[in-house]
């Protein structure tokens, strides 16, 4: 293990990628890979909160007393040897899946895998659509219902042909870039989709998340609300960034066909903007399930708690990434509501907790 150190990262990459794990001590922790590419895990200190340790992620099974669920997905990620959120997030949902988090975490993440690959084929047809449009072809047939699958296909394929030809470049190319483009829009989603993609979705998480807990704060006068103030501002400075992001992501969709055309220049900025909207989004399903639980038990002291829990795990936005300094604010808010934020020390012990690990299943259920 190396030392506690203090934790303030310039970029996404560095400042990791958020874990559920089910076992306490864990839950939320951060993974990313260090210089020589290996996977390493940020732990919080509780040394007057200061801090993060570092710990080699080959051995955090040894350290820790994970539940079975978390050394199965642990053995997932080393598997994988890539650190993103969308590898991460694929992992986490097949270890739901196994059933090993629980019978509701296992429903959850077969319906959220069906729903995923639904919103796959959905988005590849209005890209199909979007970009027979860009060609100048009318696509209506495409959409049009009665036709089985082989039909459609040999439609669908003679429309893409005749789009081909006319952005200058052999069917197989364009039929390429559309797939690739299918992967980089559906965790978004178009802003043509009959249904917001997952992240729009949890952009409008935040957003409703920010007045809920001001308005909690506003009407609990507590030794927790001006965290959860500071918890609020987050929301806010985050849901901004996206709104950014999002706003250049449906420019260059709306321009599809240029796009195709330039695929060089403008396919990996789409790129970019897609994978930043990724990494901005994380870790934040999982806090807005923790609020929402919260909110539902109706109870005072539970509901400060949670916003305690809350505070630990925010996803504070790298010093590269904005002009302010969100890691500076954090530890004035620890430095001046210490006993409100140390209450929570006592739920990340390294004694496995079962009450508190069906509390963090349940969560994570809800949030998958």
């Amino acid at each position: 293990m190396q030392g506690t150190v203090i934790y303030a990262p310039a970029t996404f990459e560095e400042r990791g990628v958020a874990v559920s794990f089910t076992t306490p001590l864990l839950s939320q922790t951060r993974v990313r890979v260090d210089e020589r590419r290996r996977l390493e895990v940020l732990i919080p200190s509780f040394s007057e909160g200061k801090g993060i340790y570092v710990v080699p992620w080959k051995v955090v099974p040894e350290m820790v007393a994970m539940t079975v669920h978390d050394r199965y997905l642990h053995e997932q990620i080393v598997r994988l040897g890539v650190c993103s959120p969308q590898e991460i997030r694929g992992a986490q949902l097949r270890a739901a899946r196994s059933g090993l988090a629980g019978p509701e975490g296992a429903k959850a993440a077969r319906a959220t895998l069906a729903e995923d690959q639904k919103y796959r084929a959905l988005t590849n047809v209005l890209l199909i659509v979007e970009v027979l449009r860009a060609a100048g072809l009318e696509s209506a047939d495409l959409v049009r219902s009665g036709l089985d699958s082989r039909e459609m296909e040999a439609l669908t394929r003679s429309y893409l042909t005749r789009a081909a030809a006319s952005f200058a470049i052999d069917p197989a190319q364009l039929y390429e870039r559309i797939a690739t483009l299918a992967e980089v829009v559906w965790p978004i989603g178009l802003v043509t989709a009959p249904e917001p993609g997952r992240l729009r979705r949890r952009l409008r998480g935040l957003a409703d998340f920010r007045d809920e807990l001001n308005q909690w704060a506003d009407g609990h006068p507590c030794d927790a609300a001006p965290v959860a103030r500071f918890c609020a501002s987050v929301a806010t400075h985050t849901l901004g960034k996206g709104e950014e992001l999002l706003a250049d992501f449906d420019r260059r969709a709306r321009a599809i066909g240029t796009m195709i055309r330039d695929w060089a220049g403008q396919s990996a900025i789409f790129r970019e903007d897609s994978e930043k909207l990724t990494w901005l989004a994380d870790g934040w399903d999982f806090i807005l399930g923790a609020w929402a639980e919260a909110q539902g038990r109706d109870d005072l002291q539970e509901q400060a708690m949670t916003v305690n829990e809350i505070f630990r795990i925010l996803p504070l936005l790298p010093t590269g990434e904005t002009a302010r300094d969100q890691h500076a604010e954090a530890r004035s808010v620890m430095a001046q509501h210490r006993r409100s934020v140390r209450a929570y020390e006592d739920w990340r012990t390294g004694v496995l907790d079962t009450e508190a690990v069906h509390r963090i299943e349940a969560i994570k259920a809800k949030a998958a």
